[in-house]
């Protein structure tokens, strides 16, 4: 069965951004769809952000849509990796792997999201799909290519998106629903 599960970033939640909008989307035009809030910043670590979809473990098929933002596609792919879990789509959204900002907290949080070899993942998931922009103020634009890269997704780029988060303008994603 086809659904969609949308996993924010970290010092992030499920509603802010597109991803509420996103949601309401998807429910109106009858998708099921998985928002859940994941532990940040205290208790964000991949541990605890793992417990959060084992609750919904069941329910990822390989019918699956993932839309992650940030730190979240490569917290997914090391779910799917450690659970050898087929899904049928991954979109991510100014997503990045081994990574280091300067910011000592967000980087400490970050870590144990990271993945050294995501190989396997090519695998696991169908169709991989990056987008991300020349301007991201987090992630360094060579950091979100080689990620894109790393995956063999298809790379969607923008000049001046930011993050795709509310500072940048994105309460809403139009862009997005293509891929979907």
């Amino acid at each position: 069965m086809k659904n969609y599960f949308i996993i924010h970033g970290s010092f992030g939640n499920s509603r802010e951004n597109w991803f509420g909008w996103l949601e309401e989307l998807l429910t109106k035009r009858g998708d099921i769809v998985y928002n859940f809030n994941y532990p940040t910043p205290n208790g964000q670590n991949y541990k605890n952000w793992a417990k959060v979809l084992d609750n919904v473990k069941d329910k990822i098929t390989e019918e699956s849509v993932f839309i992650c933002h940030s730190i979240a596609p490569i917290f997914l792919i090391k779910y799917c990796v450690v659970n050898k879990i087929k899904i049928s789509k991954l979109i991510s959204v100014s997503g990045a792997n081994k990574f280091k900002t300067g910011n000592l907290e967000f980087d400490k949080i970050n870590q144990s999201m990271f993945l050294e070899d995501v190989s396997a993942f090519k695998d696991l998931c169908k169709k991989r799909i990056c987008f991300y922009s020349k301007n991201d103020p987090y992630i360094r634009y060579d950091v979100l290519q080689e990620f894109a890269k790393s995956i063999d997704a298809e790379e969607v780029v923008y000049e001046n998106a930011g993050h795709f988060n509310t500072n940048a303008g994105y309460t809403k994603f139009n862009d997005i629903i293509k891929y979907l």
